[in-house]
């Protein structure tokens, strides 16, 4: 498959994220679609800031500006963060040669799960329907089990790795939320 570089024209970025609905679908190999080097996972660590920028735009303007430039923010600090203590981790114990063929893959369907969900909670806070939050269960079971899937095929077949990596992420990602949110003091919820 052909692949685009360091671009996230909107057209490369639908491409890759329908690139990781069809792995997501099982349709196809992730060694096959994404980049697995350092621009591959630089493309993805983009392409989560724009997204989250994008889902985060409307909601941020019709309920506080400044949750934008904190959504950006927290999404910034928390890829780069989760992306240094998986490379270190990785290299530690042994799969040096494995951490782009991890990585890229599970960033890209984090972006996936953070573009339907964003999509999601726009859709909520235009409708004001708080019961369209029942559409977020079977993402986030989706999501998870492809989060835990990449681990599993990319790095070792047990599975405990894959899980712990899993777990590794949502405690980065949750614990940096609250930081981030509680220093710009934007309320929780």
């Amino acid at each position: 498959m052909q692949h685009y570089g360091f671009s996230l024209a909107p057209r490369v970025l639908l491409i890759y994220i329908a690139r990781t609905l069809l792995v997501m679908l099982g349709r196809v190999k992730m060694n096959d679609v994404f980049m697995l080097n350092t621009t591959g996972l630089w493309q993805g660590l983009w392409a989560s800031v724009v997204i989250t920028f994008l889902v985060s735009a409307y909601p941020a303007f019709s309920l506080n500006g400044s949750l934008l430039l904190a959504n950006v923010l927290i999404q910034i600090v928390a890829m780069t963060t989760m992306v240094l203590i998986f490379i270190g981790f990785l290299q530690r114990k042994g799969f040096g040669d494995r951490t782009f063929a991890y990585l890229v893959p599970f960033i890209w369907i984090e972006n996936v799960q953070l573009l339907f969900s964003g999509l999601i909670q726009n859709l909520i806070v235009v409708s004001r329907d708080t019961g369209l939050m029942i559409l977020v269960a079977p993402l986030v079971f989706w999501s998870v089990y492809w989060l835990w899937r990449v681990g599993y095929d990319q790095l070792d077949k047990r599975g405990w790795l894959a899980a712990g990596l899993l777990l590794m992420s949502f405690f980065i990602n949750a614990g940096l939320s609250m930081f981030l949110q509680n220093r710009v003091d934007i309320p929780l919820g």
